[in-house]
């Protein structure tokens, strides 16, 4: 590991290539993503992640750096700010490779579909984790490596696999269980194998990806409220899917 001195200027090479990374096309030429916090470094780094680099303004960023064999940089705070794209960043922060995308072919995945907003494309991947599940990002959802999922997720990208699909063929054989907010069964257990498709808060799953579906699901609501947070609904067929009453 090499230890640069203390980078007091926004403008240095090292700072700008970091900051690139907040736009997705410089994610996907460079492979490469942010991560933030000492917690979520720390997961990173336990589980086996590629981290190259690690800005931090205090010593505590140090040890990290050494235990993933990164280059550490001393940074001051002004610095750290402009990294982490955040008012008040928690550092460090540290640059990471982006594994290539895992569609797994066996097992339950949780497929966001149309999720745009970053923080609910963040708790679905977290969720997936939580539950055994694979994540993966379908059309028009949030890119699942951007800075802003990543701090949603709290670490989940290191605890399950991470896809990107562009086609409901693209899921293989499996399954295909759409959640729509009325008109679906009961939400429950749901095969070994099963997708479970989570549409956008505001327009649900487009109609050409409902017709692929094998089956339609949704949440019982007698309160009366129409629909829920993606978030919400997709973290709730999820525990089902695993724990719920078989329901064919």
């Amino acid at each position: 590991m090499s230890v640069e001195e203390t980078i007091s200027s926004t403008k240095n090479p090292s700072v700008l290539a970091a900051v690139r990374l907040h736009r997705a096309r410089h994610r996907r030429t460079e492979s490469q993503t942010l991560i933030e916090g000492p917690d979520v470094v720390a997961e990173a780094i336990a589980a086996g992640a590629a981290v190259t680099a690690v800005f931090a303004a205090s010593e505590e960023g140090r040890g990290l750096a050494g235990e993933a064999g990164a280059v550490y940089h001393l940074v001051t705070d002004s610095v750290l700010q402009r990294i982490a794209g955040t008012e008040h960043p928690r550092g460090p922060v540290a640059v990471v490779q982006i594994p290539e995308s895992q569609v797994p072919l066996e097992g339950r995945v949780l497929v966001a579909w149309g999720v745009s907003d970053p923080g609910n494309c963040g708790t679905l991947l977290r969720t997936a984790a939580a539950f055994g599940y694979g994540y993966v990002s379908g059309p028009e959802s949030a890119d699942p490596w951007s800075p802003k999922v990543l701090r949603s997720a709290a670490g989940g990208h290191f605890h399950t696999s991470v896809g990107v699909i562009s086609s409901i063929t693209d899921l293989g054989e499996r399954e295909v269980v759409g959640t729509v907010p009325g008109g679906g069964e009961a939400a429950g257990r749901v095969t070994p194998g099963a997708a479970i498709v989570i549409g956008s808060e505001a327009h649900g799953l487009p109609p050409d990806v409902v017709e692929l579906c094998d089956r339609l699901v949704s949440v019982p609501m007698p309160g009366g409220v129409e629909s829920l947070n993606a978030a919400v609904a997709g973290a709730i067929v999820a525990y089902l899917g695993v724990a719920g009453t078989q329901t064919d």
